[in-house]
């Protein structure tokens, strides 16, 4: 009985001794947890560098040497067409677009502030001769850092002010006819209301994507989804989307596709073909390429290669009809040459600069 007793109260003993490691392990292993955590957080902690000096040595003379002053004031004076060639408008154009950001831009009260025009101009030469920022900072003779926030603000800016007049999907059927009747009498293509397509921006690597952003030609992009009429001119944009993702399937997540599947766009009610005769309706579509989904309002090519004659020229007239929008990226590349480039910018600043590249060409 005694040797049982003395077994049991060590048996109990040893329990204790066990619990008290385990909860002092446990008690240790969350303090290294939590010394750890603060030390990756103090290390992540960017630290504000300090300015070595207000304003750098070189940029001191920008308000009397700087590429505003030196150069672009006397261009927009005395030589109209290499002002036009510099900005991609004429100097009423400017004017007026100048004007509009005026009521909205507001300049910090500082002892040498930088005039909504010259920010203007800042920008537009960002995006018109697809610099970096680096070389538009020296140009001008400004910060790195400012030109960064002066291209944000004014690329913002400018969509703020043009969206509502330049980039309206038509309200009614009568608009939407009009487009109709354009690509009929254009590229002899009946019921079409104009051609779909997307187009990757590239950018820089965003921080911590993964694969979000990488697209099929190995480049990190963001999807423009844009609808032309038969003028190239952009009724409809969306942009924002992965660039790991296809065309077919950044349409079917827009807004706009929503919109199509829901009958809010106010397409017109299917009619018959003039000019044919077979007098059945027929429904009013998009054109479209084979990444795209065949619908009600959606018109894609026939798949395969061993097509009929019909077939085959049915793809041909829709592909010259749907060469529209593709156009219209090149025309919107070739006038805002920054689009050509990788954007070394954040996704945000992207979406910024591909939606006043839009405006400003519209």
């Amino acid at each position: 009985f005694l040797v049982l007793n003395m077994e049991y109260i060590f048996l109990v003993l040893n329990m204790e001794y066990i619990f008290l490691v385990l909860n002092m392990e446990c008690e240790l292993a969350a303090l290294t947890t939590l010394l750890l955590l603060k030390r990756i957080k103090t290390t992540n902690k960017k630290k504000r560098r300090q300015r070595r000096w207000k304003v750098r040595y070189i940029n001191r003379d920008r308000q009397t040497k700087g590429f505003y002053i030196s150069t672009f004031l006397p261009m927009k004076i005395r030589d109209p067409s290499q002002f036009f060639k510099y900005t991609r408008m004429d100097v009423s154009t400017f004017t007026l677009l100048l004007n509009r950001l005026r009521r909205i831009v507001q300049v910090r009260k500082m002892n040498k502030p930088i005039s909504v025009e010259e920010r203007l101009v800042v920008t537009l030469h960002y995006l018109s001769q697809g610099s970096s920022m680096q070389t538009v900072a020296w140009k001008f003779k400004m910060g790195k850092s400012t030109v960064h926030c002066i291209i944000k603000e004014m690329c913002q800016a400018i969509f703020d002010v043009l969206h509502n007049d330049y980039l309206q999907p038509p309200r009614n059927e009568e608009e939407w006819l009009s487009i109709a009747t354009s690509f009929e009498n254009t590229w002899n293509f009946p019921h079409c209301l104009g051609a779909l397509d997307g187009k990757h921006i590239n950018m820089r690597a965003p921080n911590n994507s993964g694969s979000l952003y990488f697209n099929y030609k190995k480049n990190f992009s963001l999807v423009l989804l844009a609808l032309c009429d038969s003028q190239y001119l952009f009724k409809i944009v969306e942009i924002g989307a992965f660039g790991s993702s296809s065309d077919g399937g950044v349409f079917q997540e827009s807004e706009f596709c929503e919109k199509l599947q829901t009958d809010q766009l106010r397409i017109p009610r299917d009619a018959p073909i003039q000019g044919y005769s077979n007098q059945q309706d027929f429904p009013y579509f998009l054109v479209a390429d084979a990444a795209f989904p065949l619908g009600q309002h959606i018109m894609r090519p026939y798949p395969g290669h061993l097509l009929t004659e019909e077939k085959e020229n049915f793809n041909k007239r829709l592909s010259r009809a749907r060469r529209v929008v593709e156009n219209g990226f090149g025309i919107l590349a070739a006038r805002w040459r920054i689009l050509l480039q990788t954007i070394n910018a954040d996704p945000n600043l992207v979406e910024a600069i591909t939606k006043a590249c839009i405006m400003l060409i519209e």
